[in-house]
């Protein structure tokens, strides 16, 4: 790794919660094992080789974690990663391959380091090891809201979380999900685009948010947590 590119390296990584507690020296090594690199929006992952032996850090951009199935022609996304995010922790782990694809919304730059290093860079860093078992504790949190609300919710209420889980607790603004087409959306709560734009026409008509070039604004916060507690 050129030596500009170190420095932007070791300052991007101490910003990431995972890796702000590591010594500047034991930053240092593990950037000496990643790569730098930039991939182009709309970039598919569907190659073993490109996620099973690696382990990518997000600096920047969005990825989408999604499950495909063949025989239906559905794609259902599963989560979002962004800034500070990792994967695949269940190749670190050698825990069995799960199924799932990854695809970049965005130009999206992300250290890249081989498996194999890290675990050796974790065995000298043990510290990292609490770190990441948090991050792993909030996915699996995530992801058992995520099983409930399909199996549970109606496609208004799957809506109406899908909003509050992306609003900006501080501002009230729609944040990572702001821009995403419909289509986008309702893989997002497992429908279909057609029932999706029927719920959001429902949702403009009851006066609950409104929809101009892709960016959503909540005009009453109130009558979308209703949603919820029906």
């Amino acid at each position: 790794m050129v030596e500009k590119n170190e420095a932007y390296c070791i300052a991007k990584l101490k910003e990431n919660p995972l890796f702000r507690s590591i010594e500047d020296v034991s930053s240092r090594d593990l950037i000496l094992n990643a790569t730098l690199k930039t991939w182009p929006k709309k970039t598919c992952f569907i190659d073993s080789h490109v996620t099973h032996h690696k382990f990518h850090i997000l600096i920047s951009g969005r990825l989408k974690v999604y499950y495909f199935d063949d025989t239906k022609d559905r794609k259902i996304t599963l989560y979002l990663l962004t800034k500070h995010d990792v994967f695949d922790i269940y190749n670190l782990f050698h825990l069995s391959n799960h199924k799932v694809y990854y695809e970049t919304l965005d130009t999206t730059e992300v250290l890249s380091i081989p498996i194999d290093k890290l675990k050796h860079w974790m065995h000298q860093n043990p510290s990292f090891y609490m770190g990441l078992l948090q991050y792993m504790i909030i996915k699996m949190r995530f992801l058992e809201e995520f099983v409930a609300s399909s199996n549970l919710d109606d496609t208004s209420t799957k809506l109406a979380r899908l909003l509050l889980n992306y609003t900006n607790e501080t501002s009230k603004k729609i944040e990572l999900i702001n821009d995403l087409s419909h289509k986008e959306l309702a893989q997002l709560i497992g429908t279909t685009r057609a029932v999706l734009n029927r719920n959001i026409q429902k949702f403009k008509e009851d006066g609950i948010l409104n929809i101009s070039n892709r960016q959503i604004e909540i005009k009453n916060m109130e009558l979308l947590m209703d949603k919820i507690r029906d």
